[in-house]
């Protein structure tokens, strides 16, 4: 307890004290309710949800808002990289529809995007596998997976291919 040589303050620091543990104590509290409810699994700083259904790019994005979430957007490097880490510890050789989505087959390579809540993000980075992106105006592929074959590398695959997904939030 803090001592004080005002009486009339001999009251209040002990209240001071009280509310600052409890404010700091709240804050440990409600970290600790930001963990990821179930079927969500925490990874970083983010709740992922991996499905064991397949659907398309589109359905898959209609699933993960129903959850409350938005398909993966593997918005930093190091977020793909612990993302990564863990599909590669599952060993079930799966694809996963991600977040990512070309939004202009006319410029070269694409102009891939991160789409979250409606609106859309530029990548700020690439982790394309071999010989990727293929897709073209006239063989469109818009939409990203993380590719097994590929060490979950991104890959670019037309929308209607069904693969797993990733739902974050």
């Amino acid at each position: 307890m803090w001592l004080c040589d005002y009486p009339h303050l001999k009251m209040i620091i002990p209240n001071v004290m009280f509310v600052i543990v409890m404010a700091w104590s709240n804050s440990l509290i409600q970290g600790s309710t930001t963990a990821c409810s179930y079927p969500f699994v925490t990874l970083g700083d983010n709740c992922y949800y991996f499905s064991t259904a397949t659907a398309s790019w589109d359905d898959a994005y209609i699933e993960c808002l129903q959850r409350g979430a938005y398909l993966a957007n593997l918005e930093t490097f190091d977020e793909y990289m612990i993302l990564r880490s863990r599909l590669a510890s599952l060993r079930n050789g799966q694809n996963y529809a991600i977040g990512g989505r070309n939004i202009n087959r006319e410029v070269n390579d694409g102009d891939w995007r991160w789409v979250k809540n409606g609106s859309l993000t530029k990548m700020s980075y690439f982790a394309f596998g071999p010989s990727q992106p293929t897709g073209s105006k006239a063989s469109p592929e818009s939409c990203m997976w993380v590719y097994s074959e590929f060490k979950y590398e991104f890959i670019d695959t037309v929308c209607s291919n069904v693969a797993r997904y990733i739902c974050e939030k």
